[in-house]
Order: structure tokens, then sequence, then C-alpha cells
């Protein structure tokens, strides 16, 4: 005689309540990222309130692929196509955007963002990381944030730092 029985892992159950149809999810920080269906607009949603409401909503640069969050550093990482180019962007205080109507810096990576951020204004960043190759996968660290992306023949690590500049 077979016994089967029903295990798991899960130790509770909660419905979110979307507006689109879902295309991409991925969740960490106690959120829920929701990519909807055509891959332009990410919406975050709290896990750890009842009902899970929406935390904020904002537009993408591109059409989402893949996107994934890092808990240390608090940012989304995507990679995105647009005009049949293929990009790699880092969202960072993405939490920001609550209101919809905050500042949106947008930046390469290794340029120093000029303006509210840096006079202490509030404003999510957008960071494009130009690559040689086609970013095809990308990975976060759950010790240091760091962020692994692979591409069609090779693997690159960025390594996550805290910067702080002072007013002069």
């Amino acid at each position: 005689m077979v016994h089967v029985y029903n295990c798991h892992p899960f130790a509770s159950q909660q419905i979110v309540q979307v507006e689109q149809e879902p295309g991409l999810v991925c969740s960490g920080g106690g959120a829920l990222f929701v990519v909807t269906t055509g891959g332009c607009k990410v919406e975050a949603y709290n896990l750890e309130k009842e009902g899970c409401p929406l935390i904020c909503r904002f537009a993408t640069m591109g059409t989402v692929r893949r996107i994934r969050h890092s808990t240390i550093g608090d940012y989304l990482v995507t990679i995105e196509e647009k005009n049949s180019a293929t990009y790699l962007r880092v969202y960072t205080n993405w939490r920001f955007q609550a209101e919809e109507k905050a500042r949106v810096g947008v930046r390469l990576l290794g340029h120093l963002l000029r303006g509210a951020s840096v006079w202490g204004g509030v404003q999510m960043e957008i960071i494009e990381i130009p690559l040689s190759e086609h970013p095809v996968a990308v990975a976060c660290c759950s010790v240091k944030g760091d962020l692994l992306v692979g591409c069609e023949n090779t693997l690159v690590l960025f390594t996550l730092r805290r910067h702080t500049q002072q007013n002069l």
C-alpha cells in the first residue's frame, strides 16, 4: 500500500491583487515585484502588511526581460530591451516612488549624479551599466549585495559600495 502525504514548506498563503496581468515576478526585502505584461512597468507590493498593499509603481526605460532584487543593497537589477538593443540597469531608492511624483535621476555606472540626491533630496536613481557583451542572466549576492552578470561568453562581477558625498 502506498501512502501519500501532503507536505508544503510554506507557512502561509497571501493573495496579491494586481491591476494588470503579471509578466515577471521576483521578491526580496519584504516586497513582491511584478513586471506587468508588456514589460515596461514595475509594481512593488508590501508582503509584510495584511492585504499586501501597493508600495509603489514606476516605469522602466525598456521592456524588462529579467529582474532580480538585492536585499542587502535594496536595489532592483533588470535586463531590458529597447529598439533591438539590450541594457543592464539598476534601480536604486525605488521606495521613494511611493507617491509616483518623486524625481528620477538617470546616469551611467561610474558617473556621479548631480542634483537632488547630492544636496539631500529624495529621488530614485536608474544606473545604466554598459557592457561589451549582451547580458543574459543576473544574480545578487545575499551576503554582500554584489551583482553577478552573465554575458554571452563572460561573467562580470560588480562589487556593491556605498559612498557618501560631503557638501562643499
